[in-house]
């Protein structure tokens, strides 16, 4: 899965390998769905230094369909309430079912994290 990205970027190299081992770690103890990486533990994952680095990385997995980016509206009570594949299709209300309540979802409420393609 792996090997045409590490080709196509080999400065990333040590990067991508280290995300590769964490993905299919994941993936034998039949996590992988279940996982959800926000850019800070993507960084760590991977020992990237800068943000500048981690957009490159970020970027060549997305491109390579490795992983997909899903924007998630946070309960301000804490917790994921629901995911989109944009912000485009966020509504401006929705129910925050860890509270039981309807809530106006505003930009501090989204989160943006990255799952990995099946």
């Amino acid at each position: 899965m792996f090997s045409n990205i590490i080709n196509r970027a080999p400065s990333n190299t040590k990067a991508l390998g280290l995300l590769e081992e964490y993905l299919e770690s994941a993936a034998s103890q039949k996590r992988l769905d279940k996982l959800r990486l926000d850019p800070k533990l993507i960084q760590q994952i991977s020992k990237v230094d800068s943000s500048s680095e981690l957009a490159v990385l970020i970027s060549l997995l997305l491109s390579e369909q490795i992983l997909r980016r899903v924007v998630v509206v946070q309960s301000p009570a804490g917790g994921g309430v629901a995911e989109f594949s944009s912000v485009d299709e966020v509504p401006a209300d929705l129910h925050d079912h860890i509270r039981d309540t309807w809530m106006h979802v505003t930009p501090s409420d989204l989160r943006t994290v990255y799952v990995a393609e099946s």
